[in-house]
């Protein structure tokens, strides 16, 4: 029998919701759905890759918004419609500035990358030399679930016992 993964099922989802936002205006309806098709491929694909270099990204957070949010910014670059938008041609509608979106995308992606980059290491780089980023070697010994979620800790138990006598 095989086991599904209800987690992963609603990530490939995700990743194919957030591999078609940002061309949506500029796709006809059947890319769209291409596109969000490979993206699901790209979530699936990163999330293997992760795990294979024991990457500990619990939830895949990573391979839904930021393989599948790369790989949705170079899609218009190959599917850009021109009779979808205002956007330049795509790579597979040719022409003669069909490269041309192409590095549009490219440089805008590198550009998205270096300010959610700098801005993330401003704001990370501190919480880590203050030791706020990470949980306690206790809690990591435990794991979050026990420590912070347990079911005894979710019912006050005691105060019950008191308020029945």
């Amino acid at each position: 029998l095989r086991k599904y993964d209800i987690g992963g099922m609603c990530n490939g989802i995700l990743a194919g919701l957030v591999s078609i936002t940002a061309g949506c205006a500029f796709v006809k309806g059947w890319e769209a759905m291409l596109i969000g098709l490979i993206g699901g491929l790209v979530y699936q694909g990163c999330s293997m890759l992760l795990k294979k270099l024991k990457v500990d990204d619990v939830v895949d957070a990573f391979p839904v918004h930021g393989a599948c949010g790369i790989w949705g910014v170079m899609a218009l670059g190959f599917f850009g419609n021109p009779e979808e938008g205002l956007g330049g041609n795509g790579i597979f509608y040719g022409g003669s500035d069909s490269g041309h979106q192409f590095a549009i995308q490219l440089v805008a992606l590198i550009f998205i990358i270096l300010w959610t980059g700098g801005l993330s290491l401003i704001l990370f780089v501190p919480m880590k030399f203050l030791n706020i980023l990470r949980l306690s070697d206790e809690f990591q010994k435990q794991g979050a679930d026990v420590m912070e979620h347990s079911p005894r800790k979710a019912y006050n138990d005691e105060a019950a016992k008191e308020a029945a006598v």
